[in-house]
């Protein structure tokens, strides 16, 4: 086994994307956040990982591109979703000007950005090579104040406070049309693992616990948009 497939196989990063393969409820939830700005158009995805998520948001665009930093994410990636457009490529890097002539109208990343250090320069990457009124769309980790161990096992830089997000959007040259909170609940079992236990290995079993519960927790955050989440979600228009 070559070296970076045995580091991966023991990364907790790469162990939490294989857990989440497993919840659809979540996967799907998360979906529904997006799809109406993805539907029939040309899409990006930041961070596309093993593809949890791609293959939701290849199958409403029109055309479909996705990056990933790891070899051994992009590889599994084509084994179980072939034909897809897939690039290693580093949205913080030097190299994204190459996406400006694809003609991109959307940008979707999930569970990405507080991984990347220059988070500030990812941003303006994506804004350049958005079309004008193209849109970025963002879930991330939310509340800086539950930050802890299980943050550090999957090498968060950050978790983002509403105003940062917001702020580092518009600096960007976005206009933020959408940002609130999702999975109110979600907030006690990381802050207990994190914070409290200070657990350092990803909990494989209670993610797939909790989906069982989403669609519950969706018609309630429905009814009721929660004041505070575990996440963030953002839809921004390139102006």
């Amino acid at each position: 086994m070559p070296a970076e497939d045995r580091a991966a196989a023991w990364d907790p990063a790469h162990e939490a994307l294989k857990v989440f393969a497993l919840t659809p409820n979540y996967n799907k939830w998360i979906f529904s956040a997006f799809r109406e700005y993805l539907e029939g158009r040309t899409v990006l995805e930041v961070g596309c990982g093993i593809g949890n998520m791609s293959r939701y948001f290849s199958g409403v665009s029109s055309r479909f591109l996705a990056l990933d930093t790891s070899e051994t994410f992009i590889g599994h990636l084509k084994v179980d979703q072939p034909g897809l457009d897939v690039r290693q490529l580093d949205i913080a890097g030097g190299r994204t000007g190459v996406l400006a002539s694809e003609g991109i109208e959307a940008v979707v990343s999930v569970n990405v950005m507080e991984h990347v250090a220059d988070d500030a320069g990812a941003f303006l990457n994506i804004s350049r090579l958005l079309r004008p009124g193209g849109r970025l769309l963002l879930f991330v980790p939310a509340l800086s104040s539950i930050y802890g161990t299980l943050d550090e096992a999957v090498s968060h830089c950050r978790r983002y406070d509403r105003d940062e997000l917001r702020s580092k959007a518009e600096r960007a040259g976005f206009e933020v049309e959408k940002l609130y909170f999702s999975n109110f609940i979600g907030v006690l079992g990381w802050y207990l693992n994190g914070k409290v236990l200070k657990v350092r290995q990803f909990p494989m079993l209670q993610p797939l616990l909790f989906d069982k519960f989403v669609p519950l927790i969706a018609a309630l955050e429905r009814l009721f948009p929660p004041p505070f989440g575990m996440n963030l979600i953002l839809v921004a228009r390139k102006k």
